[in-house]
């Protein structure tokens, strides 16, 4: 009975403890290579309005097939935060020097343009909460849905991503 008793509270507090946090999504990315999206979703605490946790939802035909956790201290790394790798290559990577938890900062992206040549290229964002929620800026601009097209040469097919569209 009291080990009932325990299991009870347990899964209460644990409950309480999601009350206090909600997600939010802050992109949807698709691509012209297949038809996997990913949505990148940071679980935002409620009382301080800081970011808590990071996470890439992957679909298929639009069915979640899976969730990763992702670690956000390893935007700071040198390969920083990797949401897509093919192979031995890092395909798409997010990275950071200064983002705060509390008040966002600079997220840069940072793409393989080709993997035969070793080419990389970035794209420069901003992460920071508006009125309601957090959001991603490009130029000044909110922007959370984002098309990658892939880079691709005669014989050998894809080597990387050519472009990130945004809107």
């Amino acid at each position: 009975m009291k080990k009932l008793i325990l299991l009870a509270l347990l899964s209460i507090f644990f409950s309480l403890g999601n009350l206090f946090a909600k997600e939010e999504t802050l992109s949807i990315t698709d691509n012209d290579d297949n038809n996997e999206v990913y949505n990148l979703v940071v679980n935002v605490d409620d009382a301080t309005q800081s970011l808590k946790n990071l996470y890439k939802d992957t679909f298929i035909d639009g069915k979640k097939i899976r969730r990763d956790v992702l670690n956000p201290d390893n935007l700071k790394t040198k390969d920083g935060v990797i949401l897509e790798k093919r192979d031995n290559y890092n395909i798409l990577n997010l990275k950071s020097d200064n983002l705060d938890f509390d008040r966002g900062g600079k997220i840069i992206i940072d793409t393989l343009y080709n993997g035969v040549t070793g080419d990389r290229r970035t794209v420069d964002l901003d992460l920071s909460k508006d009125k309601n929620s957090w959001k991603l800026f490009k130029d000044k601009k909110a922007v959370s849905k984002f098309h990658v097209k892939v880079n691709k040469v005669i014989i050998l097919g894809t080597v990387g991503i050519k472009t990130i569209v945004m809107e």
